[in-house]
């Protein structure tokens, strides 16, 4: 039995033990950390190191390679999003569009609003032909969280959003886009230019005037913002501002050569222009019946014959007709261009238009040759 006399003793001796085991237990403690930081650190490097690699073989076109090092990167740093996209877009790259969406879709739960993710979700929509998860996730991506600094990436996504909706008929829509997308371009020829081209994509040549307009205020000599004006203009009907834009473009673009074209025969071979003589009418009208009468000789006679007997028979007697003082007789000018129509509408059903078919089409169009 202790006695009392040796119980302070005792006691300082256990107070002594619990303080050297606790400074141990500190010890210990502090020491695991550091090894599990270091360890951490480690494989943190090594994340880092796979998924370098990764990019590397991925640059080398060497995509399996790159798939198994960005998985490596992925399971020692699991959950950082830069690996697993990097993984997805591999795995997109390869073809693997199933297993690129549940990698994709496992990083959306722990941010739903991340731009890149949505963005890349869109794409694989895209690419299986699913259009309401496509326009899902590109206004996901669109209306997501996006920092000062990338503004610009934050258009280009709105941009293939707009091309997606083109290449679906979806017109109307896309204009919408467009139009919210031009409120917010960088003061620059280019951008204007681009949004431009897509809205005459889009049918709406109204508002792509007015881009290729913005352009033209920024440099007045850019080939694409003249070209571009050109077509607007064309396409609104406008043909002496079409040509007037198209002869300032430097010859060699196809399409735009022949706009530059069909606008200048439109203005020189209307019979029913503004402020044209009598003499300079029937002298029109004379020289496109001649066109019109070979294209139905030429063309339709081969393929049509019947069809061509008539029309041909028709244009001998207005050919006649001409000869005579009623020749210049408004209302004669005016069943010639009808005339000229019809054939010219039988001729573009069978043979490829020439500018000069193009032409003559657009100038009965003009003067109403539809509703008569």
């Amino acid at each position: 039995m202790v006695s009392w006399p040796t119980v302070p003793r005792f006691l300082h001796r256990e107070l002594i033990q619990i303080a050297v085991l606790a400074l141990v237990a500190v010890a210990a403690f502090f020491v695991t950390r550091a090894v599990a930081a270091n360890n951490r650190g480690m494989t943190l490097r090594d994340a880092a190191e796979w998924y370098r690699r990764g990019q590397q073989q991925l640059a080398q076109g060497r995509v399996d390679e790159a798939i198994a090092s960005f998985r490596r990167a992925t399971v020692k740093n699991r959950g950082y999003r830069v690996y697993t996209l990097a993984l997805a877009r591999a795995l997109m790259r390869k073809g693997d569009a199933a297993a690129a969406t549940a990698a994709l879709l496992a990083l959306r739960e722990t941010d739903p609003e991340d731009a890149e993710v949505n963005l890349e979700l869109a794409r694989l929509a895209v690419a299986r032909h699913d259009r309401a998860d496509a326009l899902r996730y590109y206004h996901n991506a669109l209306y997501a969280p996006w920092a000062p600094e990338a503004a610009e990436a934050r258009r280009r996504v709105r941009v293939e959003l707009v091309k997606f909706l083109l290449a679906q008929n979806e017109t109307s829509r896309a204009v919408s886009e467009l139009i919210a997308l031009s409120s917010d371009l960088p003061d620059e020829t280019a951008a204007h230019v681009e949004v431009g081209r897509l809205l005459l994509q889009a049918s709406d040549a109204r508002h792509a005037a007015d881009q290729f307009a913005r352009a033209l205020r920024i440099d007045p000599h850019d080939a694409d913002a003249l070209a571009g004006a050109g077509e607007a203009a064309f396409r609104l009907g406008d043909y002496q501002a079409a040509r007037s834009f198209l002869r300032t473009v430097p010859a060699g673009r196809a399409e735009i050569d022949e706009l530059r074209e069909i606008a200048s025969l439109v203005l020189s071979r209307d019979p029913l222009g503004n402020r044209v003589a009598g003499g300079e009418r029937r002298r029109r009208l004379e020289a496109d019946l001649a066109h019109a009468r070979e294209r139905l000789r030429d063309c339709l006679a081969p393929s049509a014959p019947q069809e061509a007997a008539a029309l041909q028979q028709e244009s001998e007697d207005f050919a006649a007709q001409l000869e005579t003082p009623a020749g210049r007789d408004a209302e004669t000018i005016d069943a010639g261009v009808d005339l000229i129509d019809r054939i010219e509408r039988a001729v573009a059903i069978r043979c490829s238009p020439a500018p000069m078919d193009r032409a003559l089409l657009i100038i009965a169009r003009r003067h109403g040759s539809d509703e008569r």
